[in-house]
């Protein structure tokens, strides 16, 4: 059951990000991240529509299989409020009604994407060692394989550019990463035919799996390899075991995937407000939703499969991953 909260105040804004989100305490007493859909995109203010279902879909799925993430709310900001700091309209884009929120996870690390972002603007090189060094030392090593499967499994890709969608946490004396932001996810925040005909594009064909993997990591591809797939996973791939073939990293989420059926996903659904589905859209969204990930998740497996075969992971040694089940399904 997905936490409903009351928005009793907003702190302060955080960064620049597109969603421009803002600190929040909520009637529970917790300090959370909100939301808002209203952005502007060449100049213009535009809302990304389906942002918000993104979001709390990906939560719902990434609790199903056990990904790190911070948990979230669906926090209700009142038109009074509003009234009495007008900003948060004009500034900060929000509006009455349900809002998206995720709570504030403590003691967070954000230096490292703070430095980065500054040498990107200076226009210097930022080596690669040192995001090696952030990862080192996180104690969920073994939810990097997880946070992946799920990223492939609902079309999340901007995970591991140069700053990616990661947050390491430093409470209670143990770095664990986290996944955030995924209101990009299932190809983008807007509801639209070109979003709805990329959904319908999955099949289980190599042409379509290699398409998936060349757009999920930028089209890093150098004579059909993956090359440079950018330091964010370059620094987590190699915490990836995939030496045996027999017992790999991804073994174990990749059953828990494909064992997702369409009753799981009517009860995930059931729980997104209905204001978060675009008027009148509410049945054919859920409906284009369903058909993705009930088509996607049978070919998880292999998307990876043909990633390690692509030299995306250096710890692949070679040969066939094993899985739990046997697919019927083949790929052609």
């Amino acid at each position: 059951m997905i936490n409903r909260i009351n928005v009793n105040a907003v702190l302060n804004p955080l960064g620049e990000g597109i969603s421009r989100p803002s600190l929040i305490l909520g009637d529970d007493f917790n300090r959370y991240v909100l939301k808002t859909q209203k952005v502007f995109e060449d100049n213009k203010m535009v809302t990304y529509d389906c942002m918000f279902l993104n979001e709390l879909l990906a939560y719902q799925i990434a609790c199903y299989l056990s990904v790190p993430i911070p948990e979230v709310a669906i926090a209700y900001l009142s038109g009074k409020l509003i009234e009495k700091d007008p900003a948060l309209t004009f500034v900060h884009r929000f509006y009455e009604g349900n809002l998206f929120a995720s709570m504030e996870l403590k003691d967070t690390e954000n230096n490292m994407v703070e430095n980065y972002r500054e040498m990107i603007q200076m226009k210097k090189p930022y080596i690669t060692r040192s995001w090696n060094t952030f990862f080192s030392n996180i104690t969920n090593v073994d939810d990097i394989s997880k946070i992946l499967a799920f990223d492939l499994l609902i079309a999340n890709f901007d995970r591991y550019g140069n700053t990616g969608n990661l947050l390491v946490s430093n409470h209670s004396s143990s770095r664990r990463i986290y996944a955030i932001d995924h209101g990009h996810a299932f190809f983008g925040p807007k509801w639209g035919i070109e979003k709805v005909n990329v959904m319908r594009s999955v099949e289980n064909t190599y042409q379509y799996i290699d398409g998936y993997i060349n757009i999920a990591f930028g089209n890093n591809v150098n004579q059909g390899l993956l090359d440079g797939l950018g330091p964010v996973f370059n620094s987590l791939e190699n915490k990836i075991d995939l030496t045996n073939v027999v017992e790999h990293s991804f073994k174990n989420v990749v059953n828990l995937i494909e064992d997702i059926s369409e009753p799981l996903l009517d009860e995930w659904f059931k729980e997104i407000p209905d204001e978060w589905f675009v008027k009148g859209q509410k049945s054919q969204q859920i409906a284009f939703h369903k058909q993705f990930i009930l088509n996607q998740k049978n070919l998880v497996r292999f998307i990876i499969q043909r990633m390690a075969e692509r030299n995306a992971f250096s710890n692949y040694l070679g040969g066939e991953l094993q899985w739990r089940k046997e697919k019927n399904v083949g790929i052609v």
